[in-house]
């Protein structure tokens, strides 16, 4: 009778599982980041989370790198990133590419295009390709 009903308890908590895991999944969100630089520059991309450092990855000219990830469940999901330019990447700007916000939907792809000028962006609710970041700050 005991190992019945721990077996019934245990079915029961592995489909409340499946089933809850389901409705709090949330869409795939992406940042993706292109090299548009002139002169055959190098960038370098650095972005972290307060649970992930996804490193450094080098981008050549025309270069794009992308990651995608789910938005944690507490609802404060935030990538900062710091985009520097070659050849010495001492030319850099640092900024929150990508922060929560409940009140929109999930699984947008956020584009960071960076130019000689500055760091451009778009995404779904700014379709248009608009200069978001200078270098040599900290946003």
């Amino acid at each position: 009778m005991k190992s019945t009903s721990f077996f019934l308890f245990v079915l029961t908590l592995c489909m409340i599982g499946n089933v809850g895991a389901n409705i709090f999944q949330r869409a795939n969100t992406t940042l993706l980041f292109v090299n548009r630089l002139r002169y055959r520059k190098w960038l370098k991309v650095h972005c972290k989370s307060g649970n992930n450092n996804m490193g450094f990855h080098y981008l050549k000219p025309e270069g794009f790198y992308y990651f995608s990830f789910h938005d944690n469940f507490m609802g404060n999901t935030l990538f900062w990133c710091t985009l520097s330019k070659g050849p010495d990447y001492k030319i850099s700007s640092t900024f929150d590419a990508y922060v929560e916000d409940n009140r929109e939907p999930h699984g947008h792809t956020y584009s960071y295009i960076a130019k000689d000028d500055g760091i451009y962006h778009q995404n779904r609710e700014y379709p248009k390709l608009h200069k978001k970041f200078d270098w040599n700050r900290r946003y």
